[in-house]
């Protein structure tokens, strides 16, 4: 697969591109995936369902990838624009995938998020 362009952006849209979701938010998913700060390890919710409750689980405090048990891997969420929902299985918020965190490729990003109350407050930017 390559992209075509077909939704008016050759590569990456610039942010704000397309409307919002039902909750008001931005750029979710598609578009670059998105580093999260959780270590990957395949077992990492399942271990922590076992312990407790997993409300907004914090994450592993470290990496293990069984294919690559000796590079450290960061999880990554959203898909991007290289992706599609024929055959890229993390086109969807709710999929883990992971990656070394010195991939250098232009399809990987992160988001800054702030809630309103900070961005009121005098010289915020």
């Amino acid at each position: 697969m390559r992209d075509e362009g077909s939704d008016g952006f050759a590569g990456l849209a610039p942010v704000g591109s397309y409307a919002p979701n039902g909750y008001g938010l931005d750029d979710m998913a598609g578009n670059v995936w998105e580093w999260v700060g959780d270590w990957y390890r395949p077992d990492a919710y399942a271990a922590e369902v076992r312990t407790s409750l997993a409300l907004n689980p914090a994450g592993p405090a470290s990496s293990y990838d069984p294919a690559e048990p000796h590079a450290p891997k960061r999880v990554i969420r959203g898909g991007s624009f290289l992706c599609n929902d024929a055959y890229c299985s993390g086109y969807r918020v709710s999929a883990r995938m992971k990656t070394t965190p010195d991939t250098s490729t232009n399809h990987i990003g992160f988001r800054c998020v702030a809630n309103d109350d900070a961005l009121s407050q005098p010289g915020a930017h």
